[in-house]
């Protein structure tokens, strides 16, 4: 089961309750980290880098935020949303990096720690 950081407050004003979807699920924060997302226009990106090209709104809730099935079917920040968060700079998914930094850490073979120190 991949682990959920959840429940820090935003600096960019999206308005996505992270809470109510889960929180940010680590694994799928990996997987955005391979994809650039491009600005569009006001919270609007074209994620890409992965098997083919989606698009976000991080600021209109009126419709869905993206147009992959993980979004839609799953209800779940996906990891094109995560890319765009990522490229806006918002707080709850950079603090969610120093989580899944220490999962690295703690997958490391403790060598490999100690060459780093």
């Amino acid at each position: 089961m991949a682990q959920v950081f959840s429940s820090i407050p935003s600096t960019v004003g999206v308005l996505i309750d992270f809470d109510a979807l889960g929180g940010i699920d680590l694994d799928r924060l990996e997987r955005s980290l391979d994809l650039r997302a491009e600005r569009v226009g006001q919270g609007r990106y074209r994620v890409f880098g992965g098997s083919s090209e989606h698009w976000v709104d991080l600021h209109d809730g009126t419709h869905p935020r993206c147009d992959c099935g993980d979004h839609l079917w799953r209800e779940q920040i996906c990891k094109h949303i995560l890319a765009a968060l990522l490229r806006e700079g918002d707080e709850r998914v950079v603090r969610a990096l120093a989580a899944l930094a220490g999962k690295w850490r703690a997958l490391a073979p403790s060598a490999t720690r100690k060459q780093a120190a």
